[in-house]
């Protein structure tokens, strides 16, 4: 709570992602110990955390452990050569006979599937949104003061209609998503249960946004748009992440 750890949610796993039923990872009440067994993949910030909140099957329910990554039988291998939202420090976590001490299981019951992951999840979603949103801007802003620099058939590129248009379908965008978001937090402020609902339609949106305000981001760049390490470039390879 004083952010003094850094903690990462381990949920996902090889044939596991939004399909909870599938989840394969197992753990075993052994004396005073739980048994962990399993895979967990695509872990945001998997590398360098201090602490991680396992989820795992025990006796046919959802259970939910915390686990130190010094304990024996934890690994830890970096995810490397992600297309996008790479500083995210990926990680494949496995868990061979690793024993954690019978305090490190949160709750009882569906509490940690029902109230720890599904909020996690949530917040998740609206961070994306709001991420999203923030990517969009980012690529009017680049948009724009390229297209006014950049001169072709004798004037600004921003002077060409169809560029205009691409330049207007992208504000719009933007306004659009931000707007989205805000109504999200509004009904998440007030405890208003369609804030889930209005999450997942601002997700939506400004994911998808996202990618075709990139998309035409590095179109307005030309070859620029397309040279390793150009700020439009890396907001196409995060879109497709989002």
């Amino acid at each position: 709570a004083r952010g003094e750890l850094l903690a990462a949610f381990a949920l996902s796993e090889p044939g596991a992602g939004s399909d909870l039923s599938a989840l394969e990872a197992s753990a075993r009440l052994d004396g005073d110990d739980y048994v962990l067994e399993g895979d967990k993949r695509w872990i945001s910030f998997g590398q360098i955390a201090d602490l991680f909140l396992v989820f795992a099957r025990l006796d046919g329910a959802l259970a939910a452990f915390l686990v130190e990554p010094s304990l024996a039988g934890f690994t830890r291998s970096p995810v490397t050569g992600l297309l996008g939202a790479r500083a995210s420090q990926l990680a494949d976590l496995a868990l061979r006979a690793c024993r954690v001490p019978r305090e490190a299981r949160l709750g009882g019951g569906r509490l940690p599937f029902s109230l720890v992951a599904t909020s996690a999840l949530d917040l998740g979603r609206y961070s994306v949104a709001w991420g999203c949103v923030g990517l969009v801007e980012a690529c009017v802003l680049a948009s724009v003061e390229h297209t006014r620099a950049r001169r072709q058939g004798g004037k600004a590129l921003a002077d060409h209609q169809l560029v205009q248009r691409l330049l207007t379908r992208m504000i719009t965008d933007a306004r659009a998503a931000r707007l989205l978001c805000a109504q999200a937090a509004t009904r998440w402020d007030s405890g208003d249960a369609r804030s889930l609902a209005d999450t997942m339609v601002a997700k939506y949106f400004a994911s998808t946004a996202a990618s075709r305000a990139a998309a035409d981001a590095v179109q307005l760049h030309g070859a620029l748009g397309c040279a390793r390490g150009a700020a439009v470039e890396r907001h196409f390879r995060d879109a497709k992440v989002m």
